[in-house]
Formats: structure tokens, sequence, C-alpha cells
């Protein structure tokens, strides 16, 4: 749905998240953005303001950012997308972009610390990057980040 350019980095990880695919690729030419975002349909998410004419000359879908932090990023967006999205809040891997598959204890084993594994009940594996999810209370504490944003 999305494509974030380098400058929004954290912006991209909040947004995946929050459940939506987000492309982000911080090593690539503009062209090659526009390129992909025509290829995909994905609406362009930059604060360049060059890039952003460009990508609207093309026809591309394209949103221009002016907040600096990623919390005031989130909010400025939602005033034109709807990211309310509470069925896949963190159901999306925040490096790899792809949806989580849950996992037994016995796949999490050798991969979380024996504490996480006797207090939690649910995991979640990226089924790319192989990073293990579950509910902590950093998940907690972005919860209440999200909440306090309106989401």
């Amino acid at each position: 749905m999305f494509f974030v350019d380098r400058m929004l980095g954290k912006l991209a990880k909040k947004l995946r998240l929050l459940g939506f695919d987000t492309m982000y690729i911080n090593n690539i030419k503009e062209e090659a953005i526009l390129q992909l975002c025509q290829q995909t349909g994905r609406i362009l998410i930059t604060r360049d303001k060059t890039l952003h004419r460009k990508a609207i000359k093309k026809g591309l879908k394209s949103f221009l950012i002016n907040s600096e932090m990623w919390r005031d990023q989130l909010v400025e967006l939602s005033k034109v997308f709807d990211l309310r999205k509470k069925d896949k809040i963190m159901m999306r891997c925040s490096l790899c972009n792809v949806d989580l598959v849950i996992s037994s204890n016995e796949q999490i084993r050798k991969k979380v610390p024996l504490y996480v594994q006797e207090t939690q009940d649910v995991f979640y594996t990226c089924p790319i990057c192989g990073r293990v999810y579950w509910e902590g209370t950093h998940v907690q504490h972005i919860f209440e980040e999200f909440r306090r944003l309106g989401f």
C-alpha cells in the first residue's frame, strides 16, 4: 500500500507495526522508487519535495510529509489515510514487512530467553528473518503510544 522513502525509516516501522504493507528501501534511486510505485500501485510517502513533484507529474499517488518526528508524521498521515486498522496491529514484521505466523513454544525455544518462554503463551515469527515477537511490555508501550496518538 505504501512506499516510504529513506528519510522516513521510523515512520515505515510504525506503519508496519500498525499493520500496513509498507515498503522501505534506504538505498534506492529516485527513478527506481517512482518505477516501483508505478508497477505496484503503492502510495509514495516522502519528505522530498522534488520527488513528490516528480511522482505527481507521473500521475502517481504521493503524500508529502512536513513533520520531522515520527509521531507527528503519523498524525499528519492519518489526516489523509485511515490508519485505524486495529485487527492488524503487531501482525507484520517491522523489519521485513511480511505477515507474522503463529509459532509454538517448541519452535521458538532456542530463540527467546527462558523467562519469556515461561511467561508468554503466544509467539509470532517472521517467515523471512526468523525474528520472534511476543506481547511483552514493549508491545504494551507501543500500544499506549498509538492510543495517545489516536490510533
